[in-house]
């Protein structure tokens, strides 16, 4: 049987978290998967670390000699998936071992303008290697959306991505010629970009497990996220023909879309808070 869904690890310096993120495919009750692993010049030696786990003919590892970001990286991913479907993974997170094929079984069932389905995911204690402690570990949510403005006012990703291979490609894959070239939120960007001429399904389940580091965020990372953040979400509703203008706030220090105005009538525009 062919197999009809890619994981993609875009990889900088995992360490050992990359034998974690491996592991859980193996795991997978879904046991016809891919893999590509994109290496985007990793200093640490976790290709080394992870070898034994890499040595499978599901699996093409592609080393980037000179680090090019997020979007560069997940692009040259995309030129080289050959399933329908494919999902991130980042390579210091897992997945549950059911996730494969729930994404799969209901990606399926869906139309063709369904580009994406998430579902939930599980966040952890980064510092707990094995993910097991879970007294301060949260859930985050996905959601339905009515359109592209509901996705834009959630504020929030999407946890795991799982993603239509020809949808991504129609659209151009992940933009590059944005400020920081694309290494910043690309997530959203991308997920902005296909919310304008498709639709996303969500699942009501835990599919995914984040590592929180939330360290790395603070000081002058933090502010460019916000950058980016105001940046992404101006440049969308200008693609989408200016019919709003933002109202940003702040939230545990990130920024986010708190309303939308209707620049004809006035109208606000606004999503509850989950």
């Amino acid at each position: 049987m062919d197999s009809e869904i890619t994981v993609v690890i875009p990889s900088y310096n995992p360490g050992r978290f990359l034998k974690k993120a491996l592991q859980s495919l193996y795991e997978q009750t879904y046991p016809n998967w891919k893999l590509i692993l994109i290496d985007d010049a990793s200093t640490d030696n976790s290709l080394y670390m992870a070898k034994d786990l890499l040595r499978n003919r599901r699996i093409k590892v592609i080393k980037n000699y000179v680090n090019s970001g997020q979007s560069k990286v997940q692009n040259i991913a995309l030129q080289a998936v050959t399933t329908p479907y494919f999902v991130q993974l980042d390579s210091d997170d897992w997945l549950m071992p059911y996730a494969l094929e729930m994404l799969l079984r209901e990606f399926k069932r869906q139309p063709e303008n369904v580009a994406v389905v998430s579902g939930n995911i599980l966040v952890v204690n980064r510092k707990d290697e094995e993910g097991l402690k879970y007294n301060n570990n949260r859930i985050c949510k996905g959601d339905f959306f009515k359109n592209k403005y509901d996705f834009l006012l959630f504020n929030k990703s999407l946890w795991p991505r799982c993603y239509r291979t020809d949808a991504v490609r129609k659209i151009g894959g992940w933009p590059t010629d944005v400020p920081y070239g694309g290494r910043y939120m690309e997530d959203k960007l991308i997920l902005y970009r296909l919310i304008e001429k498709y639709k996303f399904y969500w699942m009501d389940k835990v599919l995914y497990v984040h590592r929180n580091n939330e360290e790395s965020y603070v000081g002058q990372k933090l502010q460019i996220y916000n950058y980016m953040i105001e940046w992404g979400v101006k440049d969308s509703l200008r693609r989408w023909g200016n019919e709003y203008k933002p109202v940003f706030s702040t939230s545990f220090g990130w920024k986010i879309v708190n309303s939308l105005i209707s620049n004809s009538d006035g109208k606000v525009l606004t999503r509850a808070v989950m």
